[in-house]
C-alpha cells in the first residue's frame, strides 16, 4: 500500500493534523478486511477547503456545488490508484448535524472514497451494498455507530 497525505485547508491543528493521519493509515487495511481481499492500494488523500472541493465538483461532475467528497480512480482498470478529495468544513459540520465526532465522520468519507476506488457505486440513491461495507470498515477501525 502506498498512501499520502496532503493538507490544502489552513485552519486544521496539529492535534487534528495527527488524528487525520492516523485515521487515515488505518483506513486501506480496515477495508481491505471488509472486502476480503488482499489491495494494492496507491492513493493520494487531499483535506480541502471548500473552494478547491466545490472546483472540482464543477468541472469534474458538473455539480457547481459544495461536496464532501469526491474520488478519482487514477492509472489502468486492473490497478487500484487514485485521489480522494474530503471537504474539511463538511467533516465538521456533518459532524454536529450526525451527532458524532470529527473522527468518525472522517473516517466515513475516507472510507466511501475508498470503496468508491475499489468500484462500489451508488447513483443518486444509497447502495445497500456499499454501506453494508462501510458500516462494517468502520467497525474495524473502531468508527462504528
Amino acid at each position: 500500500m502506498e498512501l499520502a497525505l496532503w493538507f490544502q485547508c489552513e485552519d486544521i491543528s496539529q492535534q487534528q493534523r495527527e488524528e487525520i493521519d492516523s485515521i487515515t493509515n488505518s483506513a486501506p487495511t480496515a477495508a481491505e478486511k471488509a472486502v476480503d481481499m488482499h489491495l494494492d492500494l496507491r492513493f493520494n488523500v487531499v483535506v480541502t477547503n471548500d473552494s478547491l472541493i466545490s472546483d472540482l465538483n464543477r468541472d469534474f461532475r458538473h455539480k457547481d456545488s459544495l461536496t464532501d467528497v469526491l474520488s478519482f480512480p487514477l492509472g489502468k482498470k486492473d490497478e487500484i490508484n487514485g485521489e480522494i478529495y474530503i471537504c474539511w468544513s463538511r467533516v465538521l459540520s456533518q459532524a454536529e448535524d450526525y451527532g458524532h465526532t470529527w473522527q468518525r465522520e472522517y473516517a466515513y468519507l475516507l472510507v466511501h472514497g475508498i470503496l468508491h476506488l475499489l468500484g462500489y457505486e451508488h447513483g443518486s440513491e444509497p447502495c445497500p451494498e456499499m454501506r453494508k461495507m462501510e458500516e462494517k470498515t468502520l467497525g474495524l477501525m473502531e468508527m462504528g455507530r
